[in-house]
């Protein structure tokens, strides 16, 4: 076995050619790791920990701090560490404490509720007073979920509303951005403002054409249409053979502004689908449900504008969001920024009511830590995502809450929401080809010089072992092969897991 991890090892990180899946065969869903296996003998464990070492040299790594804990995940012996109880930058791996501490606080059965109010109730078609668009915390509200609250009215015979469309972020505070996130991240779907009223996770969705000359305006192509932001078209179309640098900007003194600027090759065609952030999320979200209510025949006499609605509203309309096992998957599988700062904020509200708060989610997460037998003191926290450049957690501290998922009540929950290597999420195109395709179950981050990944790696013979691999002051990503070389340090490293 030793020759053939050997093999195994100089085969990816030195970049001999992996053999492909055939594109013809249809795979099978991943197996979630079981708890079966032989446990592991000191001889096996010297191996594996030399082999690692190995891997970790690789020139892509040199100068970067390194934090690596793997452990056997159902009898806990410890198989490699480095580093595990120093503090890194987790990037988006802190995903796994807000998902967790909310999969265990809030519930299975919990769901994020909007819902649509009127002052009084209609008659002969119409509503005297205000209506009340209320945010129930919910990233993944979309245009067509809005245009199904303006079908319910013309179902319940609503013609006329004579008062204003009054949008309500109140279930949380105001805080719009994490502490320690970038200025130049905010124009990007990754760094949307976060409020309890969100539509289309906080963003707008745009294309890009070249025009019919060079040197004219490209054509954007833009929905949902709202008042709420405005379009400053910057994107010249460019020269054929030119470099495509179509890009956003927020302009500082027109926060309203999403500017388009770069260039567009005038041989390229359509691009893919891209999507900005939307400075006013409450705004966006009234704004396209008045466009909706036109677009079905409904008059609204006020304007769009927020504020809070009364205790004694009436309910017209509310929609549901998913359960939490697939709130989860949708939160983890694309590493979905703007639904950790929701689950932080839905936290405080648990912790204190409503507003929720960061600060009264942070509370609520560190007594979690504290029920799983982590040391809080050990974590720094300052958002939901792991977007911020203040976020620190230790190796040991990322796999004690995976530990604590796998020994919980809800293991196959969490494993059904994290991304598989060659499969779903984050790691859908990862190893592909590899011994370790197919059988890594786990969270990615990545922000400037930081790369982490942690989760569970099946065996052959041993069961699932859980690790936690944090990298920070990662040099590599200024490398063209930086991407490359780093993916197959980590290949050859789940490699040696995968295949004992």
């Amino acid at each position: 076995m030793y020759d053939v991890l050997a093999l195994i090892v100089a085969t990816v990180i030195f970049g001999a050619p992996s053999p492909s899946p055939s594109p013809s065969s249809t795979p099978l869903p991943p197996q979630p790791p079981a708890p079966a296996g032989a446990a592991w003998t000191a001889r096996e464990i010297a191996i594996l920990r030399n082999w690692i070492d190995h891997a970790l040299s690789a020139p892509t790594l040199r100068g970067a701090q390194i934090g690596l804990i793997a452990t056997d995940t159902v009898r806990g012996n410890v198989l490699y560490t480095r580093n595990a109880d120093q503090e890194f930058m987790p990037a988006s791996n802190f995903k796994l404490l807000v998902g967790s501490a909310a999969l265990q606080r809030l519930g299975t059965n919990f769901m994020y509720v909007t819902s649509l109010h009127a002052e009084s109730a209609a008659n002969a078609g119409i509503i005297r007073g205000n209506i009340y668009l209320h945010g129930g915390g919910d990233a993944l509200l979309t245009a067509k979920d809005v245009a199904d609250a303006a079908a319910s009215l013309v179902s319940q015979g609503v013609k006329r509303i004579e008062g204003d469309l009054v949008t309500d972020p109140s279930r949380y505070d105001t805080q719009r951005y994490g502490y320690g996130w970038s200025w130049d991240d905010l124009p990007y779907y990754y760094a949307p403002a976060v409020s309890a009223l969100e539509l289309e996770d906080g963003t707008l969705h745009m294309t890009f054409a070249p025009a019919a000359s060079v040197g004219t305006q490209a054509v954007l192509r833009v929905w949902p249409q709202s008042s709420a932001y405005t379009i400053d078209d910057e994107l010249l179309t460019s020269p054929a053979g030119s470099k495509d640098t179509s890009d956003f900007a927020r302009i500082w003194d027109q926060p309203r502004t999403i500017e388009v600027l770069g260039n567009y090759p005038i041989t390229s065609k359509e691009s893919g689908e891209v999507s900005p952030s939307v400075p006013d999320p409450e705004s966006y979200a009234g704004d396209v449900l008045n466009r909706a209510l036109a677009a079905h025949g409904i008059t609204l006499t006020g304007s769009v504008r927020d504020g809070k609605m009364p205790a004694n509203a009436t309910l017209l309309w509310s929609h549901d969001s998913d359960k939490m096992p697939h709130l989860l998957a949708d939160f983890w599988y694309p590493s979905d920024n703007l639904m950790g700062e929701l689950f932080l904020k839905e936290l405080g509200v648990a912790q204190a009511g409503e507003p929720g708060t960061d600060d009264n989610g942070r509370l609520l997460e560190q007594a979690y830590l504290r029920s799983i037998g982590v040391d809080p003191m050990t974590v720094t926290i300052s958002d939901g995502s792991g977007l911020s450049q203040y976020d620190r957690i230790t190796p040991r501290d990322l796999l004690e809450i995976l530990q604590a998922d796998w020994n919980g009540p809800n293991r196959q929950i969490v494993l059904a929401a994290l991304p598989v290597s060659g499969v779903r999420g984050t790691l859908k195109d990862s190893y592909v080809g590899t011994p370790a395709e197919r059988v890594v179950f786990a969270k990615t981050g990545s922000i400037s010089h930081v790369r982490t990944i942690s989760g569970f790696v099946q065996t052959k013979t041993h069961g699932p072992v859980t690790f936690s691999f944090l990298i920070n002051q990662w040099m590599g990503e200024d490398q063209a092969t930086g991407a490359t070389d780093l993916a197959k340090v980590r290949a050859a490293i789940f490699a040696q897991f995968a295949l004992r």
